[in-house]
């Protein structure tokens, strides 16, 4: 009987190990054409690539970027776009909305140049540029009603991401930062479109057909027409202007994965602390300080807690248990098997 129980014992060990097993080949994507996985790492695409059914179900984006084109301040990014696109068409705002009407120039985007070639000005990273309009609205007199996600359709599709039935990143650290690109990151995914709609066909998302519902809206208003937003038509590589409240556009949602692409968190993991980090009696900034481990120290993963993004870094707050020879910052022991929680943005 004890050598049965043992054989069973073992079998739920090696299982629970399995589990937690890397989906994808990298321990992070770094590439345009990767598969970005639920747990972080990420598979490149390539001709002739073949997934499991638990790494398609797992798979949450396609990286379509990696450059300083797209950056308002200079630094590089790497963005991904989501697998889930809203086809039935959405409005930029609704004719209620405060903003309609409003030349909101802070965040234009105008572009020039013949399809397929165009280059970019003015506000070229659209992570901001809802709560752009909602500064534009107070700077002028106007209440900021851009929390209301029934007069803002296509920037909530891509805000509340995580909410849309398809997405695959509810619960996972890539829940938050979605946000309706600039026409100038549209641009970036139509050049790249080819290799994109082949890796999100391959994991069972949607693609950018070259058809009726490939005209996306982008988060960026047109430069002369108040009442028009710019879209990106990939059948061509153009962009052309839409009255902000018509239904009839596509959208999509992209995210920033560069510097804020979580570590491989899972349960049963070993991993190390990065730098000092606080040891905390629950899954908040707000809990109380149990010790400050100092850089080095393992922790085993228990469990996994809320996702939330941290200094720029989405990961999920885990339990841990802190491993035998652990110390804290001032070089004083940490008991072995001491447990709390600590944010996992910073273990690898």
């Amino acid at each position: 009987m004890k050598k049965i129980f043992l054989i069973f014992a073992t079998a739920v060990v090696l299982s629970s190990v399995a589990f937690a097993e890397p989906y994808g080949e990298k321990s992070r994507p770094d590439s345009v054409g990767d598969i970005v996985f639920a747990d972080g790492t990420a598979t490149a695409w390539r001709e002739g690539l073949t997934l499991t059914d638990a790494q398609k179900k797992a798979a949450v984006a396609v990286i379509f970027y990696r450059g300083t084109e797209c950056s308002n301040d200079g630094p590089e990014r790497l963005l991904g776009v989501g697998l889930a696109h809203e086809k039935e068409g959405l409005a930029w705002y609704r004719s209620d909305a405060n903003a309609c009407g409003m030349n909101i120039d802070t965040i234009q985007c105008p572009a020039s140049g013949e399809a397929g070639r165009l280059t970019f000005g003015g506000d070229l990273d659209g992570s901001d540029n809802l709560s752009q309009i909602g500064a534009y609205l107070a700077a002028h007199g106007s209440e900021d009603d851009t929390a209301d996600a029934q007069k803002y359709p296509a920037f909530y599709f891509a805000k509340n991401y995580a909410a849309q039935a398809d997405s695959r990143v509810a619960g996972s650290p890539f829940a938050d930062g979605w946000y309706l690109p600039t026409v100038a990151e549209l641009f970036q995914i139509w050049k790249n479109r080819e290799g994109v709609d082949a890796a999100s066909d391959l994991c069972g998302g949607d693609g950018f057909d070259d058809n009726e519902t490939s005209f996306y809206w982008s988060s960026s208003p047109h430069d002369e027409y108040e009442l028009y937003a710019l879209r990106m038509l990939f059948t061509n590589g153009d962009w052309d202007g839409q009255h902000k409240d018509l239904p009839y556009s596509s959208v999509c949602a992209i995210r920033d994965f560069s510097g804020g692409t979580p570590a491989n968190v899972a349960p049963n993991k070993t991993m190390t602390v990065r730098e000092n980090l606080k040891l905390r009696s629950g899954e908040a900034t707000s809990t109380q300080v149990l010790a400050v481990m100092q850089a080095g120290t393992k922790v085993k993963i228990l469990e996994l807690g809320k996702a939330e993004t941290i200094d720029g870094i989405s990961s999920n707050w885990v339990k841990v248990e802190v491993q035998k020879g652990a110390k804290d910052r001032d070089g004083k022991p940490i008991k072995g098997g001491t447990v709390g929680w600590c944010y996992g943005g910073y273990l690898e």
